[in-house]
């Protein structure tokens, strides 16, 4: 098994940084090694098979389905991964029996759930990325559902962003931002690696 902790990033660039920096960098190495996980890296080249596409989406309705409440984001991504899985021909009844992953453990306060909604917003901007790349197929093949790659528009990021550094005002907050985040990142991590 890879090793989750992210490289030691100086804690004196860490005061430094912007909220979003802070983010950016405590989960950078976590971030990269999703990028070579080889689902995901098929995925993001637009060369997964429909088989692989539905293992990794039912993979990550079992991450969703847990995360999306705990973090009070609603239930948009888990109803979007039912829907395109629901297209991949499974029933409702199967995805719902699907295994979700274990409880989340981020902390209490304010900090750890922005920390922690950072890696799910974040993540559909690679969505869209991956939904381009897949949607760039190779003709005559049916076309893949990306609903949950594409999103929709409640749990914006651009808004969140924008809010970053009002909500994470000090070195502390960030700190413990940054920890929730890399803590969500692992588990997400760990989940994918048993696809």
């Amino acid at each position: 098994m890879r090793s989750l902790a992210s490289p030691r990033v100086q804690p004196s660039a860490l005061r430094q940084a912007t909220a979003r920096a802070v983010l950016k960098l405590s989960t950078q190495a976590i971030h990269e090694r999703l990028h070579g996980h080889p689902d995901l890296a098929q995925l993001a080249a637009g060369t997964i098979g429909r088989a692989d596409y539905r293992r990794v989406l039912a993979r990550s309705y079992g991450f969703y389905a847990v995360a999306e409440p705990k973090l009070g984001l609603g239930r948009e991504a888990t109803r979007s991964l039912c829907e395109d899985l629901i297209d991949l021909g499974m029933s409702a009844s199967a995805v719902a029996n699907l295994p979700c992953c274990a409880r989340l453990t981020i902390g209490q306060g304010p900090a750890e759930l922005i920390g922690a909604r950072y890696v799910l917003l974040g993540a559909s901007l690679g969505g869209k990325v991956m939904a381009r790349a897949i949607a760039g197929r190779a003709s005559g093949e049916p076309a893949l559902p990306v609903r949950f790659l594409t999103g929709t528009g409640a749990n914006d990021w651009k808004t969140f962003a924008a809010d970053l550094e009002a909500k994470l005002p000090d070195a502390g907050s960030r700190a413990r931002a940054a920890k929730a985040a890399t803590a969500v990142f692992a588990a997400y991590e760990r989940w994918m690696e048993r696809v």
